[in-house]
């Protein structure tokens, strides 16, 4: 080995014996600064590259402060310390416990938001009367029947009927009711029924039927069993003796509808009974219980079989008075016979106890109706308007959701714009702010909407019903518009259309029909239009006003903010006419959109486009001309 071999062996040793020694040293080292919260950080090392000799900086770091883990355990169990982290602990809990209570009397006691309103489901909809036996033959036997309206299902909703009110179809003779929980084999079965109540839920369509707890047939198996005296029977109708030894004198002067005399006498009773709408239909007495038990059972069954609601027929006239006292002649008459209207009727119409009646009704459809769609009553009344109130009830006890009279259908052709405010602000004005108006437009019981205005003016009756406040009430015989027709084959002959019958009268009819049904701007469509805008917040909720009313010009505006409002204007007059808004309302913009015109605007701005921009400060309208308009209202703040 040389000598250089030798010395790189030695100097090899030597390092290797360094690296020991530093090995050791760091290991110590390690062992002296284990809990020593500095570190030594090498720096750098710097080797002078003649005799191996290396200069080290060494910086000494430190990389934690406080006491270790041992030390700090000895004060967390100290008792200042649990005292202290204990009371900071409950102090915690009863600061977020406060601020709790203190958010929920905030809550509690703050002002509240008004609720949003709702409407059930006959606030929303219009009515639409069908008499089963003027509307649809299913068989070509021209009988009308259930099966007949079960057939128009499809077209009732797609002209937007959502609420039908159906007329009676008991089992009946001549009009008297012979079994209130049986259907006229004329027509139909309680399977046909029942067909279509199913058919109407389908479709959505709300139902409503006619109930007549005021007289029967006399043709009744009750009544036959109280001529005879049976029990119980025997006090199940109204029975008077004569105030004369013989059957000459009735028991008072009290008259019926038809201006005869409301009693009649029985030969084998020997006694009087009661008859407000005429001979063949008996009053029944509504005092008695077994009898009130009776009705009671009938709204259970018909209810049970899923309808909707009852028009209480005859409403005004369920009790009359106990004593029988005479009532006080009106109108002196130079001849013995007199008109119903010729007296004042203070003794049997709209008596105390026909609101008992409607409460007993009331109670026994709201426990039906829990949980469920709300059933109605509507009333049919035939007193004042201050009268047919009564039949609302009061804030905390409903009795009728929708009384109505006949005071809209007085309105004649020669209507002036302040007649109509008349009757439309009367409505609203009068109802209690727990009701909600209903307007009869049209009846069996009256002529025909364009027989009592004429055809020209049969749209703007629409417009206005639809969009005043509450729920009209249409009949499906007015929607035609033909005025010509006599009253008392209105009611015996089809206006719908949907009829088989081959008179020349109606076979006319029905062209008429077809042709106006074709037409874009036909009645019926323009009410169909019309029905669609029902459930609108506006027609729902909103403000009514009347920015001008004169004796040519009628104009009704409904209006809620966040939603579109509607203005109907009407041209009452005989000639053509521009009217002016500007100033007449705040809520009115410049302009408006033709929602809907009348079918006799057939030219002119108008009709340009399918639903042209108006300026409101020129509205140009011919004579008996109507149109709904749309627009965004202005409220201010």
């Amino acid at each position: 080995m040389d000598k250089n071999s030798e010395q790189a062996a030695c100097n090899g040793a030597d390092q290797h014996e360094e690296v020991d020694n530093m090995d050791e040293e760091a290991a110590a080292k390690e062992k002296l600064t284990a809990n020593d919260p500095s570190k030594v950080k090498f720096t750098s090392v710097n080797l002078d590259g003649k005799n191996g000799d290396a200069k080290i900086d060494i910086h000494v770091a430190q990389t934690t402060v406080g006491m270790g883990k041992e030390e700090l355990m000895k004060y967390a169990n100290e008792p200042f310390w649990v005292r202290l982290r204990m009371f900071l602990f409950i102090l915690f809990w009863v600061a977020w416990i406060g601020m709790l209570v203190g958010a929920v009397v905030i809550i509690i006691q703050a002002p509240r938001c008004p609720p949003a309103p709702t409407v059930q489901w006959y606030q929303k909809s219009a009515m639409y009367q069908i008499d089963l036996d003027t509307f649809q033959d299913s068989d070509g036997n021209e009988v009308k029947d259930l099966k007949g309206l079960a057939s128009k299902i499809d077209y009732l909703k797609e002209q937007n009927v959502d609420a039908l009110m159906l007329s009676a179809f008991y089992k009946s003779e001549k009009g008297g009711i012979l079994d209130h929980k049986e259907v006229d084999a004329s027509l139909g079965t309680v399977a046909d029924f029942d067909e279509l109540v199913k058919q109407l839920k389908e479709k959505d369509i709300r139902l409503v039927i006619d109930f007549n707890p005021n007289h029967s047939s006399d043709k009744h198996p009750w009544f036959l069993a109280s001529i005879e005296g049976q029990e119980p029977y025997k006090d199940f109708y109204v029975w008077a003796d004569s105030p004369s030894e013989d059957e000459s004198s009735p028991p008072n002067n009290w008259i019926n509808v038809n201006g005869d005399s409301a009693w009649k006498w029985n030969e084998a009773r020997q006694q009087y009974y009661l008859n407000t709408f005429g001979a063949h239909l008996p009053d029944l007495n509504l005092r008695n219980e077994l009898v009130k038990q009776e009705l009671r059972d009938v709204v259970m069954h018909w209810m049970e079989k899923g309808v909707d609601g009852f028009k209480v027929i005859a409403a005004s006239h369920l009790v009359e008075d106990a004593d029988l006292r005479d009532e006080p002649i009106a109108t002196v008459k130079e001849t013995s016979k007199r008109k119903y209207k010729d007296v004042n009727h203070i003794y049997t119409v709209d008596q105390p106890e026909n609101l008992g009646l409607f409460a007993e009704w009331k109670h026994l459809i709201s426990n039906f109706s829990v949980n469920a769609l709300p059933k109605i009553l509507m009333a049919e009344v035939s007193g004042s308007l201050n009268g047919s109130m009564l039949y609302y009830g009061n804030e905390t006890f409903t009795l009728a959701e929708l009384p109505y009279d006949t005071h809209f259908t007085e309105i004649s052709e020669e209507v002036t714009g302040i007649e109509l405010h008349h009757h439309l602000a009367k409505l609203v004005i009068n109802v209690p702010s727990y009701g909600w108006p209903s307007l009869l437009v049209g009846s069996k019981d009256v002529p025909s909407l364009a027989s009592r205005v004429g055809e020209d003016l049969v749209d703007a009756i629409y417009m206005l019903a639809t969009i005043t406040k509450g729920t009209p009430i249409f009949y499906s015989g007015d929607k035609v518009g033909v005025s010509n027709v006599p009253l008392e084959n209105k009611t015996s002959k089809s206006f719908d259309g949907f009829t088989n019958d081959s008179s020349s009268m109606h076979v006319n009819l029905n062209h008429s029909m077809q042709v106006l049904d074709k037409s874009k701007q036909s009645n019926s469509k323009i009410l169909s239009r019309l029905l669609a805008l029902r459930g609108q917040p506006a027609l729902n909720f909103g403000l009514q006003t009347y920015p001008i009313v004169t004796n040519e010009t009628f104009s009704l505006i409904r209006v809620r903010k966040g939603s579109p409002g509607y203005l109907v204007v009407v041209n009452l007059g005989k000639d053509s006419s521009k009217i002016d808004f500007t100033g007449k309302s705040g809520y009115l913009p410049e302009t408006a959109r033709v929602e809907i015109r009348s079918s006799n605007i057939v030219d002119g701005p108008l009709t340009d486009g399918e639903h042209p921009k108006i300026s409101l400060d020129d509205v140009h309208l011919g004579p008996k001309q109507s149109v709904v308009f749309s627009f965004v209202p202005i409220f201010e703040g």
